[in-house]
């Protein structure tokens, strides 16, 4: 397995306050199976497509897009980050997905 970085990270404001930065399908994974709070349809689909993407049978950004539906089902606000900078702003987890 390869790591591939997202073109853009992501911020997210963990339950408990504290804002996680996410890099990649990697550390979206690890966090994922050690450290999720609930277990629904997105964040078994974002699972699924991390580790599709970390064996390049999926792309990084697919992985990263179900990886923000995992978060928009745990009520977890997330923020686009630029590398080396603060979050762009934070979004609320109520958001819809665009279809």
């Amino acid at each position: 397995m390869k790591e591939i970085p997202w073109r853009v990270p992501l911020s997210v404001k963990l339950q408990n306050g504290i804002e996680r930065r996410f890099c990649g399908p990697y550390d979206a994974l690890d966090f994922l199976e050690h450290e999720w709070p609930n277990h629904g349809r997105r964040f078994h689909r974002a699972v699924r497509d991390c580790r599709a993407a970390l064996s390049s049978l999926q792309t990084a950004e697919v992985a990263r897009r179900s990886f923000i539906d995992a978060c928009i089902e745990a009520s977890m606000p997330f923020a686009e980050a630029r590398r080396n900078h603060a979050p762009v702003s934070m979004k609320s987890a109520s958001v819809r997905r665009r279809h």
